[in-house]
């Protein structure tokens, strides 16, 4: 009989230190600015504790965090390029063009890290873009859609990939390069 309880007692604190575990998982996922991971974590603790205050907590700043967008994209949200002028640039060009007024205009304060994740041959598009006053994010969405790829902000990068959405607009701006 003695033995019962104490199997009880062993296998309480098992569980305790997995969810012990799985929270330093989920923390460290959260510092690390994986929010998907962590929001899953997270979820999972509740799932098995809904009291756990710590878990709710962390799953309102994440949700948050993916209202206003990564550290990269809020910041580039804030920072507004006066002029634009491009015309027949390669995708690359544009996005050094953008990176390097964000630097500029930051004094050194925001560099954007640019991560190509598309074969040379889709960077071939030029770009033709005239704008004023507009967030570096919107410049980057408008070269993304004229030539069809697509962004992802993460916390410290810019990854641009292959097969994003060009709009009816930005369509007859796409052309080869020579």
């Amino acid at each position: 009989m003695r033995k019962l309880p104490l199997l009880l007692i062993i296998a309480a604190g098992s569980v305790f230190a997995q969810q012990k575990d799985l929270q330093l998982d989920a923390v460290r996922a959260y510092g690390a600015g994986d929010y998907a991971t962590a929001k899953s974590l997270f979820e999972s603790l509740l799932a098995e504790n809904p009291r756990n205050t710590s878990a709710q907590a962390y799953l309102k700043m994440i949700a948050a965090k993916q209202r206003e967008g990564t550290g990269l994209e809020a910041s580039l949200k804030k920072v507004i390029i006066p002029k634009v002028e491009l015309h027949d640039s390669t995708v690359q060009e544009a996005v050094t063009f953008v990176a390097q007024h964000v630097k500029d205009l930051t004094k050194g304060k925001q560099i954007v890290n640019v991560v190509w994740l598309v074969p040379p041959t889709d960077t071939n598009s030029t770009v033709t873009l005239s704008l004023e006053n507009v967030p570096a994010t919107e410049v980057l969405k408008y070269i993304a859609d004229i030539a069809k790829l697509q962004l992802e902000y993460d916390p410290m990068a810019l990854k641009i990939k292959p097969g994003g959405p060009a709009t009816a607009a930005a369509t007859p701006a796409v052309a080869p390069a020579p």
